[in-house]
């Protein structure tokens, strides 16, 4: 089949023809022709107006609601609401239940993959509860290159500092999503000023950075007595950083040459605390929204790159446990769909130079994956975006089976249009 697009600006920075304007012609699901203008016949012509072509997104931050969450999402839900986010790589948190800790789990997630590349994390501990350890290194034989507890982080000292050291010789990650529960118990927004004005008990900024300092002396205390057999693509990855802190904490370690790498989660970059004033569940998250200053400091951190990539932290939840007061409601917020249209839009108004990167690219590297880039004789991988448009974002808009998300309400002025792996048309918006 031959697919033709016209006038197509190619945001694709590992591309020679990235920031250029041009027809893109493939057939057979590779690339042929590329040039100015095109007047080839084709069996499907995409034209419009101020059309883009992307790669494919990778997001390295999917809750995994499977096996036991079915009525939250299933593999089709969740299929389709990525592919409506252009999001043909994910990786899936050990959060189902029962957790997902044998090979064969492992396996069997991988299998699920067709349309969609799933790429399942293991859990550090057995059913996450921090006390035993899984079969790491089985594991990782099955196909595991992420390693986490549940969707937090390990409270236990001891037990990250025994996964640190046993996995740091091996090629794979470990994720932290940064929190120290002693102070962030029954925390239900941030601690600062909303949290005061409606009498919710906050979630300190302590939380994290006391969470992400120990890690860190734990992994240089690690490094340090590696003996010669640490793997040079070992990596510690801190997850959804929300704090000033957090990223000055992990830019230091950087500089220090620590194998440390972070992610922000996009609703972190567009609310801050001001956002919960109306008590609005869907807006009750994770780490939680926080002071202006914060979500400051994380924009830098991407320009600076100290943050390497930006998620969803896709969260499904369904209606009944979101429909509750503010402290009884679960945390939680959908982002598959969202993805790219929220962070774009927000990225273009900050002038993030290839702001693209951090949801194709570069999370693309960290997880081991390489996207095709657009050049002839190239597989055909990615995503056509309109921009221009004004789109009030609502529930009915949302294709996966939990409808709990934060951009409720919220206009955007960019779409996906097309999602196009080799010869088929994935998605039409």
């Amino acid at each position: 089949m031959r697919i033709l697009l016209k006038s197509v600006l190619v945001s694709d920075s590992r591309s020679s023809f990235h920031g250029k304007t041009v027809d893109l012609l493939a057939e057979n699901g590779q690339w042929i022709q590329i040039a100015s203008s095109i007047q080839d016949k084709a069996d499907v012509v995409i034209a419009g107006n101020q059309l883009q072509w992307s790669p494919s997104l990778v997001d390295l931050r999917v809750h995994n609601t499977l096996p036991g969450g079915e009525h939250r999402e299933d593999w089709e839900s969740l299929s389709r609401a990525a592919l409506k986010g252009g999001v043909l790589d994910m990786l899936l948190l050990p959060t189902g239940s029962p957790v997902p800790q044998q090979a064969d789990s492992i396996r069997f997630i991988r299998q699920k993959s067709g349309q969609i590349t799933f790429h399942p994390m293991a859990p550090l501990s057995l059913d996450n509860k921090g006390e035993n350890f899984t079969d790491l290194f089985d594991l990782h034989r099955a196909g595991a290159a992420w390693f986490g507890h549940g969707s937090g982080s390990l409270q236990a000292v001891d037990l990250m500092a025994k996964s640190l050291q046993y996995l740091q010789t091996l090629p794979v990650t470990i994720v932290c999503r940064p929190d120290t529960e002693a102070l962030s118990l029954y925390g239900q927004i941030h601690e600062g000023l909303q949290s005061t004005l409606l009498g919710l008990k906050g979630i300190p900024v302590l939380s994290e950075s006391m969470s992400i300092q120990r890690d860190l002396d734990l992994l240089r205390y690690v490094r340090a007595n590696a003996f010669g057999l640490a793997n040079a693509d070992f990596r510690l990855h801190f997850a959804c950083i929300s704090t000033a802190a957090g990223v000055e904490l992990i830019r230091a370690a950087k500089a220090e040459g620590l194998p440390v790498t972070a992610d922000v989660a996009v609703h972190q970059l567009i609310f801050t605390e001001d956002a919960i004033a109306d008590f609005d569940t869907n807006k009750k998250v994770f780490p939680p929204f926080r002071a202006h200053a914060d979500l400051e400091a994380l924009w830098k951190g991407l320009e600076t790159g100290v943050i390497d990539a930006v998620v969803s932290d896709h969260h499904p939840v369904e209606f009944e446990s979101k429909a509750l007061e503010f402290d009884h409601a679960d945390f939680g917020t959908i982002g598959l769909e969202t993805l790219l249209v929220a962070f774009v839009d927000a990225a273009e108004k900050r002038k993030l130079k290839n702001s693209l990167d951090f949801i194709t690219h570069k999370p693309a590297s960290l997880a081991g994956i390489s996207l095709p880039v657009v050049e002839v004789g190239s597989h055909v991988q990615g995503i056509v975006i309109e921009s221009g448009v004004n789109h009030v974002y609502q529930q009915t808009d949302i294709v996966g089976k939990s409808k709990n998300s934060c951009f409720i309400g919220e206009t955007f002025t960019t779409q996906i249009t097309h999602v196009i792996k080799g010869d088929q048309i994935l998605y039409q918006g």
